[in-house]
């Protein structure tokens, strides 16, 4: 299996869409390094595409990623009526294509809150297990491109980083994507009640798994166990709130859910290695 390897972040991005349908005889147009990758989503009938001296048979349900920096053309015209939804993306970093996706983990920042690189995976040709919700995916960007608005811009960008996601997991085993969905489904119940005073027997009634594999996925995702990612996601909010409000720090402990303020400055300390007066006192002026 071929596939192209993205450095993120910054993600790729979207640049414009659409579809076709032709009629048998007709075939893809004959064009050289057009400068942008273009991804082909065929929905009916067959694509006989090449790529230098790459052939392939772009079936129903089967989705393939042209280069932006190869000589791309018809194999042979379409035997059939053929309907298929083109999309144009760039990349904002260095990429890649191997032979198969690299396992590697990221190396881990010690804070979760600041940004690490990884690595998105796209095969390169596939079958499509969920091709429905792509092509849905696919008629809702081109709805967007009818607007002018920004807000129609983001949201495409949005859209397109989700097909992304599909994308990746289309090679990637259950597991992997399993491992995630819970670490990614932890987090966001901590998030939502960073407040309230939080155990593992909680967490694990919450998400109806045991606690000490949720602990194992978080891990493996954020590189914390879920009650150090809570640290961190309390140190966050708290640290919003030194910076613009007047609060005592004292009751900023107690509303970022920290039990006393002692324990809140020692976690504070080590993280930051400052007080949070010294925080504070950097953007009073």
């Amino acid at each position: 299996m071929s596939v192209l390897q993205f450095a993120s972040p910054p993600l790729p991005f979207y640049i414009h869409s659409g579809e076709d349908t032709y009629a048998p005889g007709q075939h893809h147009p004959n064009r050289r390094s057009i400068g942008v990758f273009d991804m082909l989503f065929v929905t009916r009938g067959t694509l006989y595409i090449a790529e230098e001296d790459r052939k392939w048979e772009v079936q129903s349900g089967n989705v393939l990623i042209l280069r932006p920096d190869r000589h791309h053309y018809a194999a042979s015209a379409c035997t059939e009526e053929t309907h298929f939804y083109w999309l144009h993306f760039q990349p904002a970093e260095p990429w890649e294509e191997t032979a198969e996706p690299s396992l590697a983990a990221a190396a881990r920042q010690s804070n979760p809150f600041i940004p690490e690189r990884f690595s998105i995976s796209l095969p390169r040709y596939c079958e499509l297990s969920n091709g429905p919700d792509i092509y849905s995916r696919l008629r809702d960007l081109l709805a967007l491109s009818r607007q002018s608005s920004a807000s129609a811009r983001w949201k495409e960008q949005l859209l397109f980083q989700h097909l992304l996601l599909e994308l990746d997991n289309e090679h990637n085993p259950h597991h992997i994507s399993s491992v995630h969905r819970i670490a990614e489904k932890a987090a966001s119940y901590l998030r939502q009640n960073y407040r309230s005073a939080i155990t593992y027997p909680a967490l694990g009634e919450a998400l109806h798994f045991h606690p000490t594999y949720i602990s194992r996925c978080m891990k493996q995702v954020f590189g914390c166990t879920p009650l150090e990612y809570l640290v961190y996601y309390r140190l966050e909010q708290a640290k919003r709130m030194l910076m613009n409000t007047d609060m005592p720090i004292g009751r900023i402990a107690e509303e970022v859910g920290f039990e006393n303020s002692s324990y809140f400055t020692r976690c504070f300390h080590r993280i930051e290695r400052m007080t949070p007066r010294q925080f504070r006192k950097q953007f009073r002026f």
